[in-house]
């Protein structure tokens, strides 16, 4: 069971920690993001909003989702996808203003997203555009997670999951409203005391 508890961040959260795969897995501090953006190209297209859950221990302990000026169009079949208008994100800042609050957000934190090298690639991609430090953080792919974890969930999409696993949350195709669910799902999911079985499940990390 997860408990949904929005609060400051852990002090240890904070501070600039190696983490080991010998690790508890109670010990150690998740973020779930997940992003929307203009397309499926990670170099051509933009990130238009980023979102992400920090959770430990089954406690979510902040949540934070940021719209973003791609400074292009949004096509009308990916508004249709994610639901967001050049309206909404025309007076929003642009990767680069966000992207230092992000940083902070993950510090010290393994990262989770659903089938993620696509949103790895794409905040790869932003970074390296605004000639910004890459992050050290591993990410894991709970799809490839959930797939070892939940072998008789068919499809293993997040609303799929979402149904299979109980977690009384919807997915939308909003990069919060995801996030949440890969937290939830997780939770659900987790049946191992050690970060390295994680790892393992999740066929090894990416990384920006």
């Amino acid at each position: 069971m997860i408990i949904i508890l929005i609060a400051p961040t852990l002090s240890t959260a904070n501070k600039k920690t190696t983490i080991k795969k010998s690790s508890l897995v109670s010990d150690i501090t998740f973020v779930a993001f997940d992003t929307e953006t203009t397309g499926i190209n990670p170099k051509k297209d933009r990130i238009v909003e980023v979102g992400a859950v920090k959770f430990r221990s089954g406690i979510i302990i902040e949540e934070k989702s940021w719209l973003i000026n791609p400074k292009r169009k949004i096509p009308h079949r990916v508004q249709k996808v994610h639901g967001i208008t050049h309206e909404m994100v025309k007076d929003s800042p642009s990767f680069v203003d966000i992207y230092p609050e992000f940083k902070a957000f993950i510090k010290g934190s393994v990262l989770l997203a659903h089938n993620a090298r696509f949103d790895v690639s794409f905040v790869g991609e932003e970074i390296k555009r605004n000639k910004q430090e890459l992050p050290n953080n591993d990410v894991l792919d709970s799809l490839r997670l959930f797939r070892k974890w939940f072998p008789k969930s068919k499809p293993h999409s997040l609303s799929a999951l979402a149904d299979y696993a109980k977690i009384g949350e919807d997915p939308n195709h909003r990069a919060l409203a995801d996030s949440i669910a890969v937290a939830l799902i997780f939770e659900k999911g987790i049946k191992t005391k050690r970060l390295s079985k994680v790892y393992k499940d999740a066929g090894g990390a990416l990384r920006f």
